[in-house]
């Protein structure tokens, strides 16, 4: 049996999780958007594991994969919900089905093509039937895999600086990054726009990417707000900004003074972040090794299933021309067998007629990121940046 389903117009599938990243001392990728934030170490998520686990699910035919011994992962993924057709952008693959070494060689032609030769070799040799010790056999196997590649790019470029950036952990590194500033601003008009600001420190941002003929509109949303404890937090955050955003113009107060407050940039205000570059690459020990499915036969035969390979790889890239989101995720169970083991006055009727209220939106502090399909409750790809790994220094 070979399921092989590739996403153009995407289908896949939901997503939400608990305890899966696999740190390193400074960044990490993540199953879990929960998962909390560590002091000076960046974390990423992305659901196309998400998107092989719904894979895994159907070809057993079941609502849940109940892990033995329990995981807390297993239990996210399993409760996940989302609309992946609407999440996961044009060209994402998914393969799933009885694994082979001619499976095998078609996932890494693709993801060769796809991304390159580092993804090629995380599939491995196919592993065949036969006595895995004295008392198990492996009676079969099956492989799934997710792929995202994708490249979206700013309308217009921004221009690069360097400035320095405070971690959490008290260091201050300088980085390079793009913005703009006064009449640089007017090229990027209808590109940034400000979702949610309280002025004290906490504000969000929608960055446009170029929509092409036949490409589906989509964004990224940058934010920072003061005691973020996780990207659940920040996509919830993200989620209820796009349902209630800032009116396009309002009267604000300002050192005790109304002003304009426009909700795209304008030659008043100042826009930076910094370039961000990362590639990881990491086994889920949450998953591997753990069964499920299992059953006694009457002969007294036992059977299970059981994860042999959980594996992710994610390259990010962002600078002043747009971004490059890769994340591949396989998994890889085995089936087995055992014989048995202040006052102004009145706020002013018409707002466009104040002065601008010069603002900064510059991301010198961790921050969250994210990169959005237009209508998906879910970005595909999420990020906290809060180490100097994935900082561009040059």
């Amino acid at each position: 049996m070979l399921r092989l389903l590739f996403i153009l117009t995407v289908s896949v599938a939901r997503m939400a999780f608990s305890q899966t990243a696999s740190y390193s001392e400074r960044v990490a990728a993540t199953l879990d958007p929960a998962e909390a934030f560590k002091p000076g170490a960046s974390l990423f998520w992305s659901p196309t594991a998400q998107a092989a686990w719904d894979q895994l699910k159907a070809y057993h035919g079941v609502k849940a994969i109940e892990l033995n011994p329990h995981t807390p992962v297993a239990d996210v993924m399993n409760g996940f919900t989302w609309d992946a057709a609407k999440t996961l952008p044009d060209g994402t693959v998914v393969y799933g089905g009885d694994d082979s070494e001619m499976l095998r060689d078609q996932i890494r032609q693709m993801l060769r093509q796809k991304v390159g030769a580092n993804a090629a070799a995380m599939i491995g040799p196919y592993v065949p039937p036969g006595r895995v010790n004295e008392t198990t056999i492996r009676l079969h196997s099956a492989l799934f895999v997710s792929c995202l590649s994708h490249a979206p790019r700013f309308p217009a470029s921004f221009k690069v600086s360097r400035a320095p950036f405070r971690l959490s952990n008290g260091e201050k590194p300088w980085v390079t990054g793009f913005g703009c500033q006064k009449d640089e601003t007017l090229a990027h008009f209808d590109v940034v726009h400000i979702l949610a600001d309280d002025r004290l420190g906490s504000f969000l941002l929608k960055v446009v990417f170029f929509n092409g003929e036949k490409a589906r509109p989509e964004f990224m949303l940058i934010g920072t707000k003061p005691q973020m404890t996780s990207l659940a937090e920040g996509i919830e955050w993200m989620k209820l900004a796009l349902k209630h955003p800032l009116p396009v113009d309002q009267a604000v107060r300002h050192n005790n003074a109304w002003w304009r407050y426009h909700n795209q940039l304008t030659p008043a205000d100042v826009f930076w972040m910094p370039k961000l570059k990362t590639t990881l690459a990491c086994d889920f020990g949450e998953l591997i090794g753990k069964r499920y499915l299992e059953q006694t036969l009457p002969n007294g035969l036992e059977t299970w299933w059981k994860i042999r390979e959980a594996q992710q790889l994610i390259v990010f890239r962002l600078d002043e021309e747009g971004a490059l989101a890769q994340a591949v995720f396989k998994v890889a169970p085995d089936f087995l067998a055992s014989a048995g083991q202040g006052s102004l006055g009145p706020r002013p009727a018409d707002p466009t007629k104040l002065p601008m209220l010069p603002r900064r939106f510059v991301f010198d502090q961790p921050f969250v990121m994210t990169l959005w399909m237009k209508g998906a409750e879910w970005p595909y790809l999420a990020s906290w940046v809060d180490s100097e790994d994935v900082l561009v220094k040059k």
